[in-house]
């Protein structure tokens, strides 16, 4: 009878520690899963998952961290460089950004001086120039304007010539031989452009300028010209070397050759006048707007 109270005395400890462990091991065991895995979000690794109590859903890649852990803030103000790589981003270029990766810096020392007489010019173009333009445009017919601008730019041959045979391009010289030649004697002194209509032979864009840069010589500061408008040091030089290979200065008497160049100005500009208003209308600073197309076009010139 002793020894069977001592079994039961034993069994009923044995059963007691039983559930005191089974218990014990419940709760450790719950709040260790509670403190690894809440109910929410769960981070493995380089993904971001949902946990519910029934169902775990993946919901999206997650952004790579940089190697020191920075925060995205100091990432993107530039204090940590970000992992990221760069050809990740080489969809993102603008299409429309042009190749001017090797475009000179264009120097404005001048820019006061500039930023006057660009006002200086602007007002008389306003007041006077355009309202010319405009209502020669509206009373010379298209046609007939078109043929006096194959015949100022036919008259350029010495330039075009000269410039070419300086940068020993003998393909441009001989294009802008054969369509002087063409326009001409077939062309009516060149009021039509049967060498390009007719024969493929374009037109070639050189001047004194184009073959000082080809020269070496470099451009110089930025700077506006009295009436001409935007320029360099050097396409000055350039510009009075092309006048003096002029046909009106060479030929016609001065105040002859005065009028053909106004004549010639205000035949350009009635094709560009909407342009131009387009330009003033959508530019935050005009002067700057209009001195980088100046910049990259005669860049652009230079490098054909």
């Amino acid at each position: 009878m002793r020894d069977f109270k001592k079994l039961g005395k034993g069994f009923l400890l044995s059963v007691f520690f039983l559930v005191f462990w089974f218990s014990s091991f419940s709760l450790v065991s719950g709040s260790d899963f509670d403190s690894r895995a809440p109910n929410f979000i769960i981070d493995i690794g380089e993904d971001i998952f949902a946990q519910t109590s029934e169902v775990t859903i993946k919901l999206e890649k997650r952004v790579p961290r940089s190697p020191d852990n920075s925060s995205p803030i100091e990432t993107a103000q530039g204090i940590v460089k970000s992992s990221q790589d760069p050809e990740d981003y080489k969809d993102l270029e603008d299409p429309f950004a042009g190749d001017t990766k090797d475009l000179p810096i264009m120097t404005d020392p001048f820019e006061g001086y500039n930023r006057w007489m660009f006002g200086v010019n602007e007002t008389i173009y306003d007041n006077l120039l355009e309202p010319v333009a405009r209502g020669y445009r509206d009373t010379v017919h298209e046609n007939l304007r078109v043929a006096l601008k194959n015949v100022f730019s036919n008259a350029m041959f010495p330039v075009k010539f000269v410039s070419s045979l300086i940068q020993l391009d003998f393909e441009k010289s001989g294009r802008v031989l054969a369509r002087t030649l063409i326009n001409t004697t077939f062309g009516l002194g060149g009021l039509a452009d049967v060498a390009g209509e007719e024969y493929d032979i374009q037109d070639v864009n050189e001047d004194f300028d184009q073959a000082l840069g080809y020269l070496g010589v470099p451009t110089g500061p930025y700077v506006v010209l009295p009436l001409f408008g935007p320029s360099t040091a050097r396409n000055v030089f350039g510009r009075a070397a092309d006048s003096f290979m002029s046909p009106t200065f060479v030929f016609l008497p001065g105040g002859v050759s005065v009028g053909v160049a106004v004549e010639e100005n205000v035949n350009a500009a009635s094709f560009i006048v909407d342009d131009k208003k387009q330009l003033e209308e959508s530019a935050l600073d005009e002067y700057e707007s209009v001195r980088d197309f100046f910049h990259q076009y005669r860049y652009g010139l230079e490098k054909k």
